[in-house]
């Protein structure tokens, strides 16, 4: 989605004084006469101060990332599942926890407590994931943190799809009940979940071999499978994809609006909302995230702007591997699921291993818009070219490498908030 800032188109001083703004200071993501102006904007030090410069990733919206494993009983299961990936950081769930439940489920192991994962639609992006795919794949990465969380606390973790069949219904039921004591793979992906995060920053021009890819679908999920781009002229091609398809989004209003709605600016609009997008997730350098935080706020114009010089000249420029999440019908919800869970191991893995994960879905995301405004596809057969893969078998896609910085957590609803216990 769109991120922040980038500077304006300049302004004659004959016409207009020359005013600083986080536009004109993350000019190509560098620091340049910006650190100059900083000494001279008024009431900086407030502005700093409101907007988090000294607080990053601290205080409540923040609490639940090193705080979910204290959390008593299976509501540290659910913990996990806030904390999982999802699009936009829309976080769009809710969970019923019922501990009293005995499972009835035949083969499964006596329970000793539900959690129903239950869709949110009014935590949605019609326009920049028009059929869902997105949302309900984040659902899927929820689900998999949860397993892994029950699985690091001896607990075994039977999952069904939709129970009942009804759309309308759970996405997902999770029957805990007793199993074996956690192996140390197991508990250290549990152990990954707080230190999973989004890297948008630069990575490092070091090339991923066949052995670490394999291994990071080890003991994954069943449902969905990997494919890999790491040929350089293929990387080429596709990076020069998501380029064009991240124009084409900002190009297009409804989809800018839409996802600049989910972007907090300031940290007054992280502890009200707790969720979407923020500066301290964007992985600039330190000195930059604090100036874009010190000066005023940038326009989604400024923003769009950003976002495609990013996409050009930082996160396709430095990729050494894509990943596309490959499923035989993207339109199942069931594979949707399946998907998400396979995604979010894979970056507990990477994680684990010191990688850094980029979600990256510009592309699927014009190809279902184009699809639903009845457009012409400009885009699925140049996919196919580019990875070797259909584009109606690409679910969801990421780069991953060797990041430079490290990445930021984002905000997260409280569990009170997400939790129904009847």
């Amino acid at each position: 989605m769109p991120q922040p800032a980038d500077p304006r188109p300049g302004v004659s001083p004959s016409a207009e004084p020359v005013r600083i703004s986080r536009r004109t200071v993350l000019r190509g993501l560098g620091i340049g006469t910006g650190a100059v102006a900083l000494t001279a904007v008024a009431g900086a030090g407030i502005r700093g101060a409101a907007n988090g410069v000294w607080a990053q990733g601290k205080g409540a919206p923040y609490a639940l990332w090193s705080s979910w494993q204290d959390v008593p009983g299976p509501a540290a299961v659910v913990a996990a599942g806030v904390l999982a990936a999802n699009p936009h950081n829309l976080q769009p769930w809710t969970f019923t926890l019922d501990e009293g439940a005995v499972d009835t489920v035949p083969g499964a192991a006596e329970g000793t407590a539900t959690i129903d994962l239950v869709d949110d639609p009014a935590r949605a992006t019609p326009t920049c994931d028009p059929d869902g795919r997105e949302r309900v794949a984040g659902l899927g990465c929820a689900v998999q943190n949860m397993v892994i969380a029950a699985r690091a606390r001896g607990l075994a973790a039977t999952v069904e799809v939709w129970p009942g069949g009804d759309p309308a219904g759970p996405a997902a039921r999770l029957r805990l009940g007793p199993g074996p004591a956690p192996t140390v793979r197991e508990r250290e992906l549990a152990a990954a979940i707080s230190a999973r995060h989004t890297n948008r920053g630069p990575y490092a021009d070091r090339p991923l071999d066949a052995g670490t890819l394999a291994a990071l679908t080890v003991d994954a999920p069943s449902g969905a499978a990997v494919h890999w781009v790491t040929a350089p002229p293929r990387l080429a091609a596709l990076g020069a994809l998501y380029v064009e398809a991240t124009q084409a989004i900002v190009d297009d209003e409804p989809m800018s609006v839409e996802a600049f709605s989910w972007f907090r600016n300031d940290r007054s609009a992280i502890d009200a909302h707790r969720d979407g997008l923020t500066l301290d997730c964007q992985g600039l350098d330190d000195a930059t995230l604090a100036m874009a935080k010190i000066l005023p706020a940038q326009s989604r114009t400024a923003g769009d702007r950003f976002w495609v010089n990013s996409t050009r000249d930082v996160h396709t420029a430095t990729a050494v591997a894509y990943g596309i999440i490959r499923v035989t019908d993207t339109t199942d919800p069931a594979a949707r699921l399946a998907a998400g869970r396979l995604l979010e191991h894979l970056h507990l893995v990477a994680t684990a291993a010191g990688l850094g994960l980029h979600h990256m879905n510009q592309i699927t995301e014009r190809i279902a818009r184009d699809t639903t405004t009845g457009a012409p596809d400009r885009f699925s057969a140049r996919w196919a070219d580019a990875t070797g893969l259909p584009a109606a078998e690409g679910l969801l896609s990421f780069r991953l490498g060797h990041p430079v910085r490290t990445a930021a957590p984002s905000p997260r609803r409280a569990l009170e908030d997400v939790l129904r216990v009847p």
